[in-house]
């Protein structure tokens, strides 16, 4: 017994800080829930738990009984489940888990770089990232599969366990391309490697590299296939691309404008990857620089840069003090106990009510407009995309939603006729027109507030400093 507790590795450093980085993952994805997309997400789940899988659009009434594959309808049936079993406290500590994983895992990516100085700098920037990016949506889980497949890449586990990613990864979120992608490009940085190095860059081209990106391949090909909704899941990328003129309106799909503090960190990430790159390997240099410029454009991407980038930074950045990694005394095993405490007490006890954050949707609003007949559920109501997904959760399968952000379903016609009404294009009547709704609801200091009541056609019902209800003067529901 004696021999087998002296053989256990000791509380180091750098487990401390590790727990330490794992537990500020926690408290990124245990903030409160609000985000739109998620509300939508959760909406089908509970449809799915309900119901069984959702293969048409119960959700909008411009889209209503179409055919539609939900990309990520595991993630969606996983919530839905949770949401049956434990309520939004139940997701609130999913996401706490789920985020807390995914710190780990960035924090391993370091582990080439010896120096905990080093790795504890990267994480800074790394996490104000996430503080932005990891919220509650299905990426979330895309992300902790993106870590998993490089750690497994960088030599951590056997490329074989990549089939289950795989078939995990095309399952929750449609950006499993990108791994495919990233192991690509480590693979032809290896080659370049063995250029330079004064090797053929051709021999001997079955390496790690190679063979993670066929175990990954093999995994998405089978769980793409066999699924609830066929081989439309694997070309669902496919069809999202073509819908190129659609998503160059959507913000997170243009270029940042770096105006915000975590967009800035990933800038910094960026030039000091260009510091590490010099003593870098093509076989991180490559993907890094792959990413870099898909995040520069497109704001989407930043998160998975910043992932990526962190072989490349600890691999080419000096590790000073390396002796600190396995630094061990007395105060530091008691360090390492109570942050392993933290770890599991903070997301089991540390999760209170309220729940959700819901100050940047129109509820008071919605509620006016029931009391007045013109509920959503009942009447034809135009409005934003991100009220639409709040419809959709509030009122299920009534189909009470113009649009929402699922812009991969919507038609681009749809599209276009929202952004008419956004931007206050001369089109905007002819929208109305078209779509003949009973009411409007929109931001009050939006300017289609102000042409609508100049036309004399509608009137206002309701209004607050941030929503205002525009009803038809012609409309019965309005008299």
């Amino acid at each position: 017994m004696t021999d087998a507790v002296s053989a256990r590795r000791p509380a180091t450093l750098e487990r401390v800080l590790g727990l330490a980085v794992v537990l500020v993952g926690i408290g990124i994805g245990a903030q409160k829930l609000g985000d739109n997309s998620f509300l939508t997400h959760l909406a089908t789940g509970r449809q799915m738990f309900d119901n069984g899988i959702v293969r048409e659009d119960v959700f909008t009434w411009t889209s209503a009984g179409e055919s539609i594959v939900v990309q990520s309808w595991l993630a969606s049936l996983l919530y839905g489940v949770v949401d049956e079993l434990g309520g939004f406290h139940g997701l609130r500590l999913l996401m706490a888990v789920i985020a807390g994983t995914l710190a780990g895992l960035v924090w391993l990516l370091t582990s080439r770089n010896k120096s905990l100085l080093v790795r504890a700098a990267l994480m800074v920037p790394t996490l104000w990232i996430g503080l932005r990016a990891w919220t509650e949506r299905p990426l979330l889980i895309a992300f902790v599969l993106l870590a998993l497949t490089l750690l497994v890449a960088e030599g951590r586990g056997n490329p074989r366990w990549l089939v289950l990613v795989g078939a995990l990864w095309i399952s929750v979120h449609g950006s499993w391309p990108l791994g495919l992608v990233i192991l690509g490009a480590r693979w032809f940085g290896g080659r370049l490697d063995r250029g330079v190095a004064g090797g053929s860059i051709t021999a001997d081209w079955r390496d790690r590299d190679a063979d993670s990106t066929i175990w990954l391949g093999i995994g998405v090909l089978a769980a793409g296939i066999i699924n609830p909704y066929g081989p439309r899941l694997l070309l669902f990328p496919l069809d999202l691309l073509g819908r190129q003129e659609t998503l160059r309106h959507i913000a997170e799909w243009q270029a940042s404008s770096f105006e915000s503090t975590w967009t800035r960190a990933f800038l910094l990430l960026v030039v000091v990857a260009v510091v590490a790159a010099r003593r870098a390997s093509w076989q991180r240099i490559v993907p890094a620089l792959v990413m870099i410029v898909m995040a520069l454009l497109s704001a989407r991407n930043i998160a998975v840069a910043a992932i990526v980038m962190l072989p490349l930074l600890a691999e080419g950045l000096p590790a000073p003090r390396p002796q600190d990694r396995r630094y061990t005394t007395a105060a530091v095993h008691l360090a390492s106990l109570a942050m392993f405490a933290l770890v599991v007490i903070v997301p089991v006890v540390g999760i209170r009510g309220p729940h959700v954050d819901m100050q940047r949707y129109p509820i008071d609003a919605v509620n006016a407009m029931e009391d007045m007949g013109l509920s959503p559920a009942e009447v034809p109501v135009v409005h934003q995309d991100f009220v639409g997904n709040y419809l959709d959760i509030r009122y299920a399968e009534s189909a009470a939603s113009w649009i929402d952000d699922r812009f991969e379903l919507h038609e681009a016609d749809l599209v276009d006729d929202y952004l008419a009404l956004l931007n206050g294009s001369p089109s905007w009547d002819n929208v109305l027109d078209e779509y003949a709704p009973t009411a409007i609801l929109w931001p009050s200091d939006r300017v289609l507030v102000e042409l609508a009541v100049g036309t004399g056609e509608w009137t206002v019902a309701w209004e607050d400093d941030d929503w205002t209800v525009l009803c038809s003067v012609g409309a019965p529901a309005c008299q």
